[in-house]
C-alpha cells in the first residue's frame, strides 16, 4: 500500500542528521555513548547520519513519499542543564517527511542527554499540533542503546536481575508512548526490533570480549521478548495498521544476500566485516539498503524478488543518475521470440556509499513505443531486474531512472541468448546488440549508420535496403564480417579481422584505421577506381601527410621501386599493399584485396 507520509522516530539507526546538529550547536557531542558519538563527514559518515549513506528509513520514505527523512533539530531540544528550549521561537517543522531520532536515544531516558521516545513524541506531538495524519507510516526503533548502557565495555555489567527490570520499565515505556500515538490519530505503525548487540565491533579487543558479547545477546534478546510479548497482547481498533519486525530475523535476511555478494572472508566474523559494519555499532549503507527492501516486503506484504547480478552479460554499462528525476536511455536491437534479463544495479548489490544509486527502477519501451514491462525491486535489495520476451525484432528503448530523490552511479546488465541465425533491425545508431559467438549466423539490418560494438558477434552488417540512397555508413568490430553498403554514398570500415567489404552503387569510402597484419586484410569486391576512394589512417600507415595521397607515394606492381613508394597495388593479384619504407629493407604489409586489373592511382586513396 502507499502512505502519505513517513515520521520517524528512534535512535541512531534511523537518525538523520538530528545529533549531529546537536553536536555542531554544542561544538561536541559529551552526552551520548561513545557508539554514538557526533557522525562527522570527515571520517565518512553522510549528511549526519550514522552511516556512509542513507539509512533504512530515509530508503522506506523515499519509496513511498519520494524524499528522504529529515531532521527536525533543533525543534523542541532542551539544553541539558539549564532544561530551557535553545531555539525558543524556532517555527514548527513541516513537512510529510519528519525525523525525531537522536543517536543516543533510549527508550527509556538514562544518563543522555538526547531525546527519548517520549521527548520524541511529544515533539512531534507539538509539530502536528496534535492532529496526525491518518495515512502517514510512523516508524519506531529503539533499544540498541539501552541495552548499552547495561553491557558497557568497561566496568561490570548489570545483573540479569537488574537488567530485567530496567528492560521492563523500557519495553512498558516504548509501547505506552506508542499507543499514545494512536490514541493522537496514527493509523499505521511499524515497530523495528531490538538488534542483536553482541555482534557488534563495539565489542572488539576487550579482554572479556566473548563474556560481554554473550550478555550483550542475552540482554538484546530480552528486551526484544518483552516488547514482542506486549505488541502481541495489544487490543487495536480495526483500522490501525500495526506491524513489529523482529530485527534478528531482518538481519539474517540481509546477511543471507550479503553471503550471495561477497566472499565469507569479508563477511565473517560479522563483528570484523566492513561490508557489514561502518563503525563500531551500525551497519554500512548497502546493508541499509538490503534492510529497507526486507521491511517493504513486510510492509507491502509481497516479495519484490532478489534476482542475483549476471556474472557475464552480454553486455554491461557503468552509468549515473546525476540528478533527481533523470531518466537514461540505453536502446537496445533485439532479436524476435528471445528472453532476455535486464539489472540495473546499485548500492543493494554493488556496495558503496552515498555516491552509489541506492535506489532504481527501470522500463522497456518495443519498437513501436509501447511499454514491455518495468520494474523497481526485482533485483537484489533495492535494485531492479526484469526478464522478458520480445514478439518482433526491432529496437527497445531501456529507461533507467532512481525512484525519487535518488541519485548515484549503477551498472546495466544485459543478457540473452539469441536463435540461430537471427535478424536484428536497427534504426538507432546507439543500439546495443545482445549476440554471443556461436549462436548461428546473424544479419544486422541497419537504416542509420551504424558501429557494432567489440562483443557484439555479428556475420553480415548492410544496410535496410541495397538500393537505397540514403548516406549511412557502417563499421564493423574486431570479428570477420561481411558489410554491405547501398545505393548512397557509404563509408565502409571492416575495424580487425577479415573482412568482406561491399559498396554497391554510388561514391563510396572504404576506410582502413587499425593496425595491419596477416589476420586483417580486408576484401573490397566492388572498389570502382572513378566513384570510390579508400581512406587510411595517418597513424597506421605513418609517414604519410595528411590529405590526398602524394603521386609519388603510389605504385602498381608487385612490391616497391623507389624510396618514396609507400602504397603499393599489385594488378596481378588485386594486393594492397602498405610498405613503410619504400624499397629499403621493412617488409610490406597487405592490408586489402581488391580486383585484379583495375586501373587505380594515387587519386583513389586519402590521408586522414
Amino acid at each position: 500500500m502507499g502512505y502519505s507520509g513517513v515520521i520517524v522516530f528512534g535512535d541512531s539507526l534511523v537518525d538523520p542528521g538530528n545529533a549531529l546538529g546537536l553536536a555542531n550547536w554544542y561544538g561536541s557531542l559529551p552526552f551520548t555513548e561513545d557508539v554514538d558519538a557526533a557522525p562527522a563527514a570527515a571520517k565518512g559518515y553522510y549528511a549526519g547520519r550514522f552511516t556512509n549513506g542513507f539509512t533504512f528509513a530515509d530508503l522506506i520514505s523515499n519509496k513511498y513519499i519520494g524524499v528522504a527523512t529529515k531532521p527536525v533539530f533543533p525543534y523542541e531540544y532542551k539544553d541539558p542543564y539549564l532544561g530551557v528550549r535553545i531555539a525558543p521561537f524556532a517555527s514548527d517543522p513541516t513537512g510529510n517527511n519528519l525525523n525525531f531520532a537522536y543517536g543516543g536515544a533510549q527508550m527509556r531516558r538514562g544518563d543522555e542527554k538526547v531525546p527519548d521516545i517520549d521527548g520524541q513524541t511529544d515533539a512531534w506531538r507539538d509539530a502536528v499540533d496534535g492532529d496526525a495524519d491518518p495515512n502517514a507510516l510512523h516508524l519506531f526503533a529503539f533499544g540498541a542503546n539501552d541495552v548499552h548502557d547495561l553491557v558497557p565495555k568497561t566496568g561490570a555489567w548489570a545483573s540479569l536481575a537488574t537488567a530485567t527490570a530496567t528492560l521492563t520499565k523500557a519495553a512498558d515505556k516504548f509501547i505506552h508512548e506508542i499507543l499514545q500515538t494512536i490514541e493522537d490519530g496514527v493509523n499505521h505503525v511499524l515497530v523495528i526490533g531490538v538488534p542483536d548487540i553482541g555482534i557488534q565491533p563495539y565489542y572488539n579487543g576487550l579482554t572479556d570480549e566473548a563474556a560481554r558479547r554473550a550478555v550483550a545477546t542475552q540482554y538484546s534478546a530480552l528486551l526484544d521478548s518483552m516488547t514482542q510479548s506486549r505488541v502481541a497482547a495489544l487490543q487495536l481498533p480495526a483500522d490501525v495498521e500495526f506491524r513489529y519486525v523482529s530485527f534478528t530475523q531482518m538481519a539474517a535476511q540481509v546477511i543471507d544476500k550479503i553471503d550471495d555478494l561477497y566472499p565469507a572472508s569479508q563477511i565473517y566474523p560479522l563483528n570484523q566485516s566492513t561490508v557489514v559494519f561502518f563503525d563500531k555499532a551500525h551497519p554500512t549503507a548497502q546493508v541499509n539498503a538490503l534492510g529497507a527492501a526486507y521491511l517493504l516486503d513486510q510492509l507491502n506484504g509481497t516479495v519484490s524478488g532478489d534476482k542475483l547480478p549476471l556474472n557475464a552479460p552480454d553486455y554491461s554499462l557503468n552509468a549515473a543518475i546525476s540528478v533527481k528525476g533523470e531518466v537514461d536511455s540505453v536502446v537496445l536491437s533485439l532479436a524476435a521470440n528471445t528472453t532476455y534479463t535486464l539489472n540495473m544495479l546499485g548500492l543493494s548489490s554493488l556496495g558503496g556509499n552515498y555516491s552509489v544509486l541506492a535506489d532504481s527502477t527501470l522500463k522497456v519501451l518495443g519498437p513501436t513505443g509501447a511499454v514491455i514491462g518495468s520494474n523497481d525491486d526485482g533485483g537484489v535489495g533495492l535494485d531492479a531486474s526484469l526478464t522478458f520476451t520480445t514478439t518482433s525484432a526491432g529496437d527497445y528503448v531501456l529507461q533507467l531512472a532512481g525512484v525519487g530523490s535518488m541519485t548515484g552511479t549503477y551498472k546495466l546488465q544485459a543478457d540473452g541468448t539469441a536463435a540461430a541465425n537471427t535478424n536484428y533491425f536497427v534504426t538507432h545508431s546507439s543500439a546495443v546488440i545482445l549476440e554471443r559467438a556461436g549462436e548461428g549466423t546473424d544479419t544486422v539490418f541497419s537504416s542509420v549508420s551504424y558501429v557494432l560494438q567489440p562483443e557484439a558477434s555479428i556475420e553480415l552488417l548492410r544496410t535496410a535496403s541495397d538500393g537505397g540512397t540514403p548516406s549511412i555508413n557502417l563499421t564493423g568490430n574486431g570479428l570477420a564480417q561481411t558489410i554491405v553498403g547501398n545505393a548512397g554514398n557509404n563509408i565502409i570500415e571492416g575495424k580487425s579481422g577479415a573482412d568482406s567489404l561491399w559498396g554497391l552503387a554510388g561514391n563510396d569510402k572504404f576506410a582502413f584505421s587499425t593496425p595491419l597484419g596477416p589476420a586483417n586484410v580486408d576484401r573490397i569486391y566492388d572498389f570502382n577506381a572513378v566513384d570510390d576512394t579508400i581512406l587510411l589512417e595517418d597513424t597506421i600507415f605513418y609517414g604519410l601527410s595528411v590529405g590526398a595521397l602524394t603521386v609519388g607515394a603510389f605504385v602498381a606492381g608487385a612490391s616497391a621501386q623507389q624510396a618514396d613508394d609507400r602504397v603499393i597495388y599489385d594488378p596481378l593479384t588485386g594486393s594492397l599493399y602498405f610498405d613503410p619504407d619504400g624499397a629499403g629493407g621493412v617488409a610490406q604489409i597487405q592490408f586489402a584485396t581488391l580486383s585484379s586489373s583495375l586501373t587505380i592511382s594515387a587519386a583513389d586513396f586519402v590521408v586522414v
